[in-house]
């Protein structure tokens, strides 16, 4: 859990190509204090700070929302950041808003902690989300959690994940403990390493067994198939909310407005995530989609 007192902040990112992010490490102390936090009060003119993980749709709404924001005039601050100081950093003001939460059960316990100095402006996802562990297709012996143990060594006895502190590590690795799986190690990463390993072992045709969710585009990409969790311990559907800080959101009500009206369907965040990797930079993904849809961004924008 966050060590409140003092946290590694990976600093504000450059861009990047694609969404393949590279991480700036750096160490900062985030201020403790009331509900306004530190920066919330110098955060009620034209400055928006955005608190992004290295997951695909986060960074593409990140980025997305850095573009649109600043033709409105505000100036805008990506942080790329890991779960729990981004959750942190909203609760105190650094952060003003994050627009990825998983509830209620991937991110539930960062609520719980922090939610009294947060507020929900709304689900934006219109699609059912979920996480889980995922293997490729042609793995046909395997179909479920449970059937998973007895076949560990073929898997290297290892389930590849992601960022070490994230939610989604956290529901997995209690899921991997209820169904005995005491031989296999939930390897801690990002989501670039993960798509790595999963990439290579697809191209040879080898078993894996990686943490994902839906939506991200490796579905497209690849043939690949969720394990069934038959005790139900990775929940139900998931929504995916904009969690903002509570003084924040308050003292500039346009922008939470902004963010309440926005909405995307799978289709449209799908492509939007395809525009980015094919584009040169992240940006220029970013505007092209803008611009392929620009009643639907102006829909967001209306009174």
């Amino acid at each position: 859990m966050v060590n409140d007192k003092k946290i590694v902040r990976i600093l504000r990112i450059l861009p990047v190509s694609g969404l393949a992010v590279t991480l700036l490490a750096g160490c900062d102390t985030v201020a403790q204090g009331s509900n306004n936090g530190p920066h919330a009060a110098s955060q009620s003119s034209k400055t928006v700070t955005i608190g992004y993980v290295t997951w695909t749709e986060d960074v593409a709404l990140s980025y997305l929302w850095q573009n649109l924001l600043e033709k409105k005039g505000y100036n805008v601050q990506l942080e790329q950041m890991v779960t729990g100081p981004l959750y942190l950093g909203v609760s105190t003001g650094d952060i003003s808003v994050h627009l990825d939460a998983w509830l209620p059960y991937t991110d539930q316990n960062y609520i719980k902690q922090y939610g009294s100095n947060l507020t929900d402006l709304g689900t934006w996802y219109q699609g059912p989300a979920k996480i889980g562990i995922a293997v490729p297709s042609y793995v046909t012996d395997v179909n479920s959690l449970d059937q998973l143990a007895a076949h560990a060594k073929e898997f290297g006895n290892q389930v590849v994940g992601i960022d070490p502190g994230s939610g989604e590590m956290e529901v997995i690795q209690k899921s991997m403990q209820a169904y005995g799986l005491n031989s296999m190690q939930l390897v801690s990463g990002s989501e670039t390493t993960m798509l790595s390993a999963l990439k290579a072992a697809y191209a040879a045709h080898k078993p894996i067994a990686v943490t994902l969710w839906s939506p991200h585009w490796a579905f497209s990409q690849w043939q690949l198939k969720y394990l069934a969790d038959p005790k139900g311990t990775m929940g139900h559907d998931e929504r995916i909310d904009i969690e903002a800080n509570k003084t924040w959101a308050a003292q500039n009500p346009e922008p939470a407005k902004w963010f309440r009206n926005f909405k995307l369907t799978p289709d449209q965040l799908g492509q939007l995530e395809i525009d980015i990797n094919h584009a040169p930079t992240t940006q220029a993904g970013v505007e092209k989609w803008v611009q392929s849809n620009q009643n639907l961004v102006n829909s967001w924008f209306r009174s």
